[in-house]
């Protein structure tokens, strides 16, 4: 996804559990989904999908980052998530996805006199490597308002970091410190939702929502070697300083809730609130509260129109969305807390034969951080795609 210096802190930059669709509503959407894509923030919502549905998507990524007069810009992207749901029975539905959970890109470098030497090091610091969540949703509906639903997870993946040293004096001697963990272990997420019929014939439903992740203490295994080298040529072998030493991070618990407004196939108006306490997050073989992380904050409003569903006109079948999200971030630097602000529109546009299938565009902008002494902003744009595949999977044949 980019050079990203804030992946640097806590277990790197987060994903968003938001799809392409409600991506384009910003990240919004807790209470609402309907029959045609999966939504992923609430897995009481997955039972809303009456058909077998294959979701896939790909994001990327263009950014600028400042920080006093240095300036630079560039771009990434990612596999965003593959999910496939199936209704098992009519008020029953599975499914099963995989997508990223997190990632670490960064690197950067400083030049510092060695203390009591006119000679110069140079000192980098780089980080790659990312966590990813398998997952499997059970979503029950009881009786005509209420769904139910638990996302169990597999956590999994690694991250590199490097710090390195190059002394300026000619004699070409490099020092490295190189740090690997792994990460594994299983999470769960719960979630309810209500559909409550404002006017009758469903002309319009009031819809509640919320999502619960656990906080939990996920396994990991961490090893730290050093090396020096000159001319790229080891001085010494290098030496193993952890190897393979056991321990686990606490990751904290989240949790969304919100509300919304639908007219079914026509108009969806929604407001979320979420909440992550990231200041219960512990890295490796730390118990130290003082972690450098704050608790996150956010507000998400969205809307959806559709102009006439089932119309002949092409275009009035196309979804069109808008979204807004503002907040604060995990990240706290020099005392300052990182906030984020973005907005976004999305669309989705019917293909196939009888309109079944769907392709989806998000477009994000925003801007996290500000300038300021030792500080970074970063100014981004981001793009979703999607593409939705339903069929009428495990129905029994009939004939009149």
């Amino acid at each position: 996804m980019g050079n990203s210096p804030y992946s640097s802190l806590g277990l790197g930059e987060l994903y968003s559990d938001a799809f392409t669709g409600s991506s384009g509503m910003g990240q919004s959407g807790v209470s609402t989904a309907n029959s045609f894509e999966i939504n992923n923030l609430n897995p009481a919502l997955w039972v809303r999908n009456k058909f077998t549905t294959l979701d896939f998507g790909v994001v990327g990524q263009y950014k600028k980052i400042e920080s006093g007069s240095a300036r630079q810009t560039n771009g990434g992207g990612n596999l965003g998530y593959v999910a496939l749901s199936f209704p098992v029975a009519s008020r029953w539905t599975l499914g099963v996805s995989i997508k990223p959970y997190s990632f670490t890109d960064f690197s950067n470098k400083s030049s510092k006199i060695i203390a009591g030497t006119p000679i110069y090091a140079d000192y980098y610091n780089s980080g790659k490597g990312g966590i990813n969540k398998v997952s499997i949703t059970n979503a029950v509906q009881i009786g005509k308002y209420l769904s139910l639903g638990l996302e169990s997870s597999y956590i999994f993946g690694n991250v590199r970091k490097a710090s390195e040293a190059a002394i300026g004096d000619g004699t070409d001697y490099l020092a490295s410190v190189n740090d690997r963990t792994t990460y594994n272990d299983i999470a769960f997420k719960g979630g309810a939702a209500l559909r409550i019929p404002i006017k009758k014939n469903n002309k319009l439903n009031l819809n509640v929502g919320g999502a619960y992740s656990l906080g939990t203490r996920i396994n990991a295994v961490n090893t730290v070697s050093f090396e020096l080298t000159q001319s790229s040529f080891p001085v010494i072998e290098p030496d193993t300083l952890v190897n393979k030493r056991n321990g686990s991070v606490k990751l904290p618990a989240q949790y969304q809730v919100g509300f919304s407004f639908e007219w079914p196939y026509k108009l969806t108006l929604s407001a979320d609130y979420s909440h992550e306490s990231w200041t219960d997050y512990r890295s490796f073989g730390s118990s130290d509260p003082k972690n450098g992380l704050s608790d996150v904050d956010r507000m998400h409003l969205g809307v959806e129109y559709t102009p006439r569903f089932g119309s002949l006109s092409y275009f009035d079948n196309v979804r069109y969305r808008a979204g807004f999200s503002t907040g604060n971030t995990p990240y706290v630097v020099k005392e300052n807390n990182i906030k984020d602000t973005n907005f976004s529109l999305g669309f989705t546009f019917p293909m196939g034969r009888g309109y079944q299938n769907f392709v989806s565009l998000s477009f994000i902008g925003g801007q996290r951080g500000v300038m300021g002494t030792g500080m970074i902003r970063e100014r981004y744009g981001k793009v979703a795609l999607g593409l939705t595949l339903r069929e009428s999977w495990f129905q029994k044949q009939k004939i009149d």
